[in-house]
């Protein structure tokens, strides 16, 4: 069997109140025995002329309180269980007529010649119930601990009618005088011990609704004091009157009933009047949010705690041409694009389940039929505290994204204009210079002999060939950089490879290069794009990490290729490098988004870096349609996560 919980219930601020009445016992229960050592009676009875408390019954009230301290423990039920086997010993003791040498157990108690430090059969009861009520406190089982908060209960009913008793003057029936009356101390400590039971789990029980965020639980916060109090206020008044004018029995106690009734009617009219004004104030929001959401610019929705939506505003009903019936519940889901519904549902039940705020885009068709982006953005609702649902709200961004793809187009072009100029500058640069200085430096070496009779003008111009010799050398170099034919002609795999071994050459370092499964036929564009940011990153590395060993990884999974550029150099402060993106980290971001790619990039000081590519096989299209015509972006993994670069 499950209890509903309330949500509104503050669990480790509630629960903190049963420690509270545990620490309380054990200041009432350590000052009794402190009395019963002593022979204090004022630190006994904590009332002058009314009967202490005894040695046994205090030692029982403190196994009670330690067993609430330790609710969360194991040992827990141990102390519990000697309480209400020390009440039960007792109780045999007066139904048999023994004694068990347990009620002198802890101190002499020289008051009394019969039954001496015996404590009553209330009390002996009282602390039975007490007992089995903290014992069974962290039961697994619902029903056991319904049966606990009920013993607490009724041992809380026992010590207030003592208390009750003690304030009216009165005395509990004597059976067996003068142990039949329970002390005040006792009696405080069971209703004490009553309440630290039932906020032992205040999301149960009468704390749960007691603490209710909604009506019942302002109606109980309103009703419970006022009838606690009103009756024993009447009570005490008539029984005044009852001793001054000599009534009758049965006229006091019909005062009192008519006494008591006209206190909770009163208390009741006024509870409900409070709470009509709350209800017509609740109305009145409820009408303003109405009237202006539906004249809001902007598509409102509301949902409930089941997830289903309640409430959409008109803008919303006007764009999507259908009826509240229609929407309500699921019905909205209808418009969604098929494409974007999966996606769409999945990003909205994680925010749900979680409590937190969400932003997601989705195509919704509109009236006439044509698909329009909209950017919905949705918060948690709570009322009084109690999670109500979720509201949000959507607007059309169908223009952005058109304007955010007539962009990415352009960037295209740019990056395809650089890379056709790159590829007819590294021609000119290996087709014409290369080959002009290559002859330059064989006509230079051929006339060295003619024109350098002596060996020192032969060494100087035997220098002028090999500096030519390199510059060209260097051309190349930057042709090769420029525009990669092994790329072109050969692939990924091939191109990385005599990259690396380039750099290595040219720059005195070491670069661990490993290829895992890439496909010779992929796709140019993401192929162009991954060299490129490979290029950059060992740029950047071998400039700004102050090592010389670096690693790079190419592999495939599944339908992505999987770039790894990483070293341990002195690495940096990522966020600030993010804050100050230099161009080479805003090529290789869009290089990657281009492609519909991610990026990213960790590193830490005296960590090192790793930058992170993934690469779709198939590249993402400049354009794909929409039904009905409508242009829109592709909704493909093109998310960007990036910590910072090294500074270009």
């Amino acid at each position: 069997m499950t209890q509903t919980v309330d949500e509104s219930v503050n669990r480790p601020h509630l629960e903190s109140v049963a420690s509270i009445a545990a620490w309380v016992l054990v200041v009432i229960s350590i000052v009794a025995l402190t009395g019963c050592a002593l022979n204090l009676p004022p630190l006994e009875s904590f009332v002058p002329q009314s009967v202490g408390m005894k040695a046994n019954s205090a030692a029982c009230l403190l196994l009670a309180a330690t067993s609430l301290l330790r609710r969360r423990h194991r040992d827990m039920p141990v102390y519990a269980l000697c309480a209400a086997l020390l009440g039960a010993l007792t109780l045999a003791e007066y139904g048999w007529n023994l004694s068990l040498g347990i009620d002198e157990l802890l101190l002499r108690d020289p008051s009394y010649f019969q039954f001496p430090g015996r404590m009553s059969q209330y009390t002996s009861f009282g602390y039975v119930l007490l007992g089995l009520a903290a014992s069974s406190l962290r039961s697994r089982l619902w029903m056991v601990r319904e049966l606990s908060r009920a013993f607490a209960l009724c041992t809380g009913m026992l010590g207030a009618i003592a208390l009750i008793a003690h304030l009216y003057d009165t005395h509990l029936p004597n059976t067996i005088s003068p142990q039949a009356n329970m002390s005040v101390p006792t009696a405080l400590g069971f209703v004490i011990a009553c309440i630290g039971v039932q906020y032992a789990h205040p999301r149960e029980g009468l704390v749960r609704l007691l603490h209710a965020g909604n009506e019942g639980g302002a109606a109980l916060r309103r009703l419970v004091p006022a009838g606690l109090v009103g009756s024993v206020l009447v009570g005490l008044a008539v029984r005044n009157a009852q001793q001054q004018l000599r009534w009758e029995s049965g006229f006091s106690l019909a005062l009192v009933a008519a006494g008591v009734t006209l206190c909770l009617m009163v208390v009741i009219v006024v509870t409900a009047a409070g709470l009509e004004r709350e209800e017509l104030g609740r109305r009145e929001s409820e009408l303003r949010f109405r009237l202006a959401a539906n004249n809001a610019p902007v598509k409102i929705w509301m949902s409930g705690t089941d997830m289903l939506c309640t409430y959409f505003n008109d803008t919303w009903l006007q764009f999507t041409g259908r009826t509240m019936e229609q929407e309500a519940g699921d019905g909205w889901a209808e418009g969604v694009h098929p494409e974007d519904l999966e996606r769409c549902m999945s990003t909205y039940a994680g925010a749900f389940e979680r409590r937190e705020n969400f932003q997601m885009e989705y195509r919704m068709r509109r009236h006439d039929g044509a698909y329009r982006w909209l950017l919905d953005t949705g918060v948690p609702r709570f009322s009084e505290g109690v999670f109500a649902g979720y509201i949000g709200s959507c607007v059309d961004i169908t223009d952005r994204k058109d304007s955010e793809e007539s962009l990415a187009d352009l960037e295209r072009k740019l990056l395809q204009a650089q890379e056709e100029e790159r590829s007819r500058i590294a021609r000119e640069l290996h087709d014409d210079i290369v080959q002009r200085i290559a002859m330059l430096t064989y006509q230079v070496r051929s006339l060295t002999p003619r024109i350098a009779p002596d060996a020192k003008t032969r060494t100087a111009f035997e220098a002028i060939a090999d500096h030519l010799r390199q510059l060209g050398t260097d051309i190349q170099s930057i042709s090769h950089r420029l525009h990669s034919s092994h790329l072109e002609f050969l692939g990924l795999t091939a191109a990385a490879a005599v990259l690396c071994k380039e750099i290595c050459a040219q720059k005195q370092v070491e670069i661990n290069l490993s290829c895992d499964g890439i496909p010779s036929d992929l796709p140019k564009p993401v192929a162009l794009s991954l060299y490129r940011v490979l290029q950059e990153a060992l740029q950047n590395a071998i400039k700004y990490s102050g090592t010389k060993r670096f690693q790079v990884k190419l592999e495939r999974s599944g339908d992505e290729v999987r770039l790894t550029v990483s070293d341990h150099g002195v690495g940096f402060e990522a966020h600030r490098a993010d804050k100050q993106q230099g161009l080479g980290l805003i090529s290789m971001r869009e290089r990657m988004r281009m492609v519909g790619g991610r990026f990213s990039l960790e590193s830490a000081p005296g960590k090192g870096t790793v930058i992170r590519c993934v690469a779709p096989i198939k590249p993402v299209t400049a354009r794909s349609m929409a039904p009905d015509g409508v242009h829109m972006v592709p909704t493909g993994p093109n998310t960007e996560t990036s910590a910072g670069a090294h500074q270009p």
